[in-house]
């Protein structure tokens, strides 16, 4: 359940070919440290280019987030996009609102974070492809930090997800 599918350095390598080929045909994707350094408002040059790629090639796309509501809004209206914030990744109804919104099948529909306890896990129990990028920080709460610690151990041990262009 902590395995993800697919491991890869950043949301760059999740290309739409990439998806395709996964058999995915929408996403969701959370915010914090895997699309947004959690310190940062506002995305990178390239990460903006990243979704807009994404948005163009048809994916449907949702933000779903443990992150604080203004935050999580703000940039999902950037992008005209659904958002779920505070949404209590990884229990299973997080995942069901979201995929509501997305309008897919969990089985044709990818989550991209950067953590395992939350959506790692939460997309393995619903049924989802589960993509796991290497955060882009350490994280800011002391518990985070202490959390990828754990997930780094998990991560050594066993049996993998497939890597992608490392």
């Amino acid at each position: 359940m902590f395995r993800p599918d697919l491991m890869v350095d950043g949301v760059h390598q999740v290309t739409a070919e990439l998806l395709a080929e996964l058999g995915v045909l929408g996403v969701l994707i959370d915010l914090d440290d895997t699309l947004l350094p959690s310190t940062g408002d506002a995305l990178d040059a390239a990460s903006e280019a990243w979704l807009r790629g994404l948005q163009r090639a048809g994916f449907p796309i949702v933000i779903l987030s443990n992150g604080e509501r203004g935050r999580v809004a703000r940039l999902a209206e950037h992008f005209g996009i659904e958002a779920l914030a505070l949404s209590g990744k990884p229990l299973r109804s997080a995942f069901r609102r979201a995929l509501g919104l997305l309008g897919t099948p969990p089985e044709r529909t990818a989550m991209i974070g950067d953590q395992v306890f939350t959506d790692v896990l939460g997309a393995n129990l619903s049924g989802l492809v589960s993509i796991l990028v290497r955060p882009l920080t350490p994280g800011k709460l002391p518990h985070t930090r202490w959390v990828r610690h754990l997930e780094r151990m998990i991560l050594r041990g066993g049996e993998r997800g497939r890597p992608v262009h490392r």
